[in-house]
Parts: C-alpha cells; sequence; structure tokens
C-alpha cells in the first residue's frame, strides 16, 4: 500500500469504526439476524462465501467464526481495506480469497457457484441499471441451494432521493453523537454525492425478475436492512 492510500484509508475507517462502535447503523441487530439466517439456511452445513465490498471484513468475521466455512472470497476497490481484511479473517480456519475489485467485476468473473453471496452498504453506490445486472448475475452465480444476504439503505416508498438525502444526513447529524461536525460533513458530503437507494419495491422487483424470491428481512430501523434472497 503506497504511503498517501493508507494515510486515507485508515482516516476513514477510523470515522466508519466509530460508527459501528456507536452502532449508528444498526450493525449489532443486523449482525443477530445474519447469524440467524445463516443458522436457518445451513443449519451446521459447511458453505462457501462470497463477500462484494467486504471492505476490511471486521464486522462480518466474527459472525462467521460461528459457521463452517469452506471458502471465503471477497472483493474491494480498496487495497488498504483487503489489508486489514487478511487479518480480521485469519482465524476463520479456510481458505481466504481477497481480490481488489470492483463487486459487479467480481461477481461477473465467479467460475464456480457459491453457497452465500453477501453484500453489506455497497449496492446502493450502483445506478439502478447496475443494480439490476447485479440481481441477474447473482441469480445465475448463487448455488442451488443458496442464500443472498443483503445489508443496504432503502428509501422509503415513493420519497424522492434528494428527500431522502436530506432526511438521512439530518439524522445522522443529530444521532451519530460520537462524531466530530467535520466527520458529519464528509459523510454528509459522500451520501449526497455517491449514495442513491432504491425502495424497497423497486429491490425486490428487480430480484423477482432475475429469478430470486425474497424470503426474509430485517429493518431495525426506516433506512437500514437486512434482505434475504433465494433462487425462485
Amino acid at each position: 500500500m503506497n504511503e498517501p492510500s493508507a494515510i486515507r484509508f485508515f482516516h476513514v475507517w477510523d470515522t466508519y469504526a466509530r460508527v459501528v462502535g456507536g452502532n449508528y447503523m444498526f450493525h449489532q441487530e443486523l449482525g443477530v439476524a445474519i447469524r440467524a439466517a445463516l443458522s436457518g439456511h445451513f443449519r451446521k452445513r459447511p458453505f462457501s462465501l462470497l463477500d462484494l465490498g467486504c471492505g476490511d471484513a471486521a464486522t462480518l468475521a466474527p459472525v462467521l467464526q460461528d459457521f463452517s466455512v469452506k471458502h471465503y472470497r471477497g472483493a474491494d476497490l480498496s487495497e488498504a481495506a483487503l489489508a486489514v481484511a487478511r487479518h480480521n479473517l485469519s482465524e476463520l480456519g479456510c481458505p481466504v480469497e481477497l481480490h481488489h475489485a470492483d463487486m459487479c467485476d467480481e461477481l461477473a468473473a465467479l467460475t464456480t457457484p457459491v453457497d452465500v453471496i453477501y453484500s453489506s452498504y455497497a449496492l446502493h453506490h450502483l445506478p439502478l441499471l447496475s443494480k439490476a445486472a447485479f440481481f441477474r448475475a447473482a441469480a445465475q452465480k448463487l448455488a442451488p441451494d443458496g442464500v443472498m444476504l443483503l445489508v443496504d439503505v432503502v428509501r422509503e416508498e415513493d420519497q424522492p432521493l434528494d428527500v431522502y438525502h436530506n432526511a438521512y444526513t439530518g439524522w445522522l447529524r443529530a444521532s451519530m453523537t460520537a462524531l466530530a461536525a467535520s466527520e458529519h460533513d464528509a459523510i454528509c458530503e459522500h451520501i449526497v454525492h455517491n449514495d442513491f437507494p432504491e425502495p424497497w419495491s423497486v429491490l425486490e422487483a428487480l430480484a423477482t425478475a432475475a429469478g430470486l424470491r425474497m424470503v426474509s428481512v430485517t429493518t431495525p430501523q426506516t433506512w437500514h436492512r437486512l434482505m434475504v434472497f433465494v433462487r425462485a
């Protein structure tokens, strides 16, 4: 990793660590729901997992330690994050494969069906057509008895994107009290320019058109959800 990218990464990840530590994006509740979904679907059967937009894998790695993982494959655009992910996943007890790649490119490059496709707070960065392509590729790459776990922010029905941005950033500034004002500003700027969440009905329609079926949804807060899909 080169020094400037490392500095940028650890500055951003230090902020994100406080977001996770404060449970501001409901990682604790969603982690419980992820454990329940994996346990209910696989029981004690081992499974392979593809983690798209894995970041440093700090929130998923402890969850996976409760299961028999055959193979973990993760992809992220940050090489610095992947270096930290390798450390966080070192206790997993299975082969770990990490790729510096775009999540859609990684999904397209997969040659063997995978038991679990997982993505957390990443899909909302894609435009609508790319989201549709993501669901189609996931349906093709998922093993017949596999499951897709999608953690993401979701707009309310009939909520325009600019209204969502205003509501979410206002909520963020009021609720994320452990962060400095400069950190609020940086996160809000990122959201306004890079976040394009869809209403739930749109995501469900995209999944259905791709050949996936929603089996459960966990909503600890209006915008934050775990959505579980299987092949139809």
